[in-house]
């Protein structure tokens, strides 16, 4: 039986005699640009279309990437990189590396950065031969033949969800974040100045192919599927997200007080029903990203809740989230139905390495 929405959060409060007061210092030196960023740049820009010949292909994780040559009347060149989700979620949707070539003449489509007159979110591209390539899950824009761009998340027959029970197995995001949370997180004056200040092209440490902690392994993870794995009296939790593996320690009482924190941090789980309620602490990661909040200040102090909670029909994963961090909060951050997991029979989780953006190549 579910918990009531109070009582839960009042259970998992955080013991305010714990206050500290001290700062995050960020020690990120200066990155070069790459892929491995938010998409705000091209967000509420117009969608936009050009035409020219494919130079470079980059089909891996965490963005695809499609670098395009245009010619203009004038004889002039452009180099325009398309950007797109990674690989293993294209893969899903029927998009493959081998339906493109270097030396195909294409159109594309999607919107132009803000920050990158040449980079585009690409949405759309029609192919020499006349099949178009869907990125996304719109509508194709040219062609009646196409690829990709299917609803993500097939129907699953009844027969399917009887077969399993319980949450371990595959579990792909099957509706969209909500982005239910605040506008304005109730953060120190401090916390608020390092948050304002960060800039997502530059200070992510992602950028570099750093691998993400908590809560951005959860909360950032786009289409990549997450499952459950029994180990003995404990549950791996395997993220197709940087391939990254939560060990979830159930029923343990360990006193983690002088445990030395790691950027997953030391995470304990119990059952209430057939909930999972994992609580997470001694967390090392830097930033605290819940989006649309990215980058707020996170100190070693951060206690995460999350609840995972089945769904009465077997085949969805609603995932609550709350999260206190004395140093850098004013208040808990708490979302109840943050985001839902759906049951997709057959699929697997992909190799999701992180590469680094390669240069873009000379005209």
């Amino acid at each position: 039986m579910e918990l009531p929405k109070q009582a839960f959060y009042q259970h998992f409060s955080f013991d305010a005699s714990r206050r500290v007061q001290l700062l995050i210092i960020l020690l990120l030196t200066s990155l070069s640009v790459s892929a491995h960023h938010s998409r705000s740049e091209y967000s509420g820009n117009p969608t936009s279309e050009i035409e020219g010949a494919v130079v470079n292909i980059s089909w891996r994780n965490p963005h695809v990437m499609i670098t395009v040559k245009s010619v203009e009347a004038d004889g002039s060149e452009t180099l325009w990189e398309l950007e797109g989700s990674d690989a293993g979620t294209f893969k899903r949707r029927g998009l493959e590396e081998s339906q493109i070539k270097v030396g195909d003449n294409i159109k594309a489509a999607g919107r132009i950065s803000s920050r990158r007159g040449t980079w585009i979110a690409m949405s759309n591209i029609l192919l020499p031969n006349g099949i178009e390539m869907v990125f996304g899950q719109g509508e194709p824009r040219w062609a009646e033949e196409y690829v990709g761009g299917k609803l993500f998340r097939e129907p699953v027959n009844q027969n399917d969800k009887d077969a399993v029970e319980g949450i371990f197995r595959l579990w792909i995001r099957s509706v969209g974040t909500t982005y239910g949370v605040q506008d304005e997180p109730p953060l120190t004056p401090e916390a608020r100045a390092a948050y304002e200040s960060y800039d997502q092209l530059i200070d992510d440490p992602v950028l570099d192919c750093t691998l993400p902690g908590m809560p951005r392994v959860m909360t950032v993870v786009g289409y990549r599927p997450i499952e459950f794995e029994q180990d003995g009296d404990d549950i791996l939790l395997h993220s197709e997200n940087f391939n990254l593996t939560r060990h979830i320690h159930m029923n343990d009482e360990t006193d983690v007080s002088s445990m030395e924190a790691t950027p997953l941090g030391y995470s304990t789980g119990v059952w209430d029903g057939d909930a999972l309620v994992v609580t997470t602490t001694r967390v090392s990661w830097p930033f605290f990203d819940l989006p649309p909040l990215i980058a707020i200040p996170q100190s070693e102090e951060t206690k995460i809740v999350e609840r995972f909670v089945l769904g009465d029909i077997n085949d969805t994963l609603t995932y609550d989230f709350w999260a206190h961090d004395p140093v850098n909060f004013t208040a808990p951050i708490e979302k109840p139905g943050y985001m839902v997991w759906g049951y997709q029979p057959g699929q697997e989780r992909e190799t999701d390495g992180c590469v680094d953006y390669v240069d873009v190549p000379a005209i």
